[in-house]
């Protein structure tokens, strides 16, 4: 750490009235210091330059929820600042163009994003309109339901010709499980082909939406007859049972409607506050866009560059 940075941790840590534990250890002595409380004044002054203050205050206004250490990195920060302003100052760079135009931009977004942040705060949504949501959109909203769940058990079969051949072994009364243990080519034979607490999603990912509709259409215990897999294997398949599909009580979702209705009250309060904003200023202003010929030679320019390079 500079010289400068060193001075001025030791000169915040004076006026934070740190508090220090000692311990001692066979070999040597260690002094540790225990990180202190922050002082509760919001106008308490961190560090000083030539009559300019930083308070706890403002600190907050650059990260709200500071601590100690940050307060110390944060002082630090608005001392370079305020020491490179003048050197560049005192250089002549507030007069340089580009300089005066980007602390322009600078300037405006900083306090047009306030009246972003201020719009966005005043989007409120109320509890009967989290509450109509619910009740409109709970058959057809996926997040306000707990998903299907299909178990099953499983033999997958290289050719139609094998898996015919095992189905007839199954229908002749031999154990389904253990016929997946010895002839299935899943990675899960060795469970016996269980497959247990699938949701449709992940049935129809791995094995193909035939296969899901297949295992749709039967009963609980049902054999269903070889299908082909999306991978083109076979699949023999033992129906067994499913959880329906289930609405989410309203306290379970109510928080995560709340908030995405309130994003999205968010998003359109500030649309509909540009779009306010343009239609007030269109007489104000107009967009000139390059000419296309002059576009066109200046990509031809570019592509003619990129060859030569």
């Amino acid at each position: 750490m500079r010289k400068a940075g060193m001075i001025l941790l030791v000169v915040v840590g004076v006026l934070f009235a740190p508090d220090y534990m000692r311990a001692e250890e066979a070999a040597s002595v260690q002094q540790q210091v225990k990180e202190p409380n922050l002082p509760q004044d919001a106008n308490y002054v961190i560090v000083i330059l030539d009559g300019k203050e930083l308070t706890l205050k403002q600190i907050g206004f650059i990260s709200p929820n500071f601590d100690y250490a940050m307060a110390q990195e944060i002082a630090n920060y608005w001392l370079d600042i305020q020491l490179l302003y003048e050197e560049a100052v005192k250089r002549g760079i507030d007069k340089d163009e580009k300089a005066k135009f980007l602390a322009d931009i600078s300037h405006k977004r900083t306090i047009a994003s306030e009246l972003l942040e201020t719009v966005r705060n005043n989007a409120k949504v109320t509890d009967e309109e989290v509450h109509k949501y619910y009740e409109e959109n709970k058959e057809t909203d996926l997040s306000l339901k707990e998903p299907m769940y299909l178990s099953f058990s499983h033999i997958t079969l290289n050719s139609l010709e094998e898996a015919n051949s095992v189905l007839k072994r199954i229908e002749a009364g031999e154990d389904f499980n253990v016929l997946a243990k010895e002839l299935s080519k899943a990675t899960d034979a060795q469970k016996g082909g269980k497959a247990n607490k699938f949701q449709e999603n992940t049935v129809k990912s791995r094995f193909g939406e035939v296969f899901l509709n297949a295992l749709l259409g039967a009963t609980e215990g049902q054999v269903i007859r070889p299908v082909k897999n999306k991978d083109g294997k076979y699949e023999i398949a033992r129906h067994e049972g499913k959880r329906a599909a289930k609405i989410k009580d309203f306290d379970k979702v109510e928080q995560t409607i709340k908030t995405n209705l309130e994003n999205q009250a968010r998003k359109k309060a500030v649309e509909d506050l540009m779009n306010g904003l343009r239609e007030k200023a269109k007489q104000r202003y107009k967009m000139t866009p390059a000419p296309a010929e002059k576009l066109d030679m200046q990509q031809n320019d570019k592509n003619s560059k990129q060859s030569n390079n």
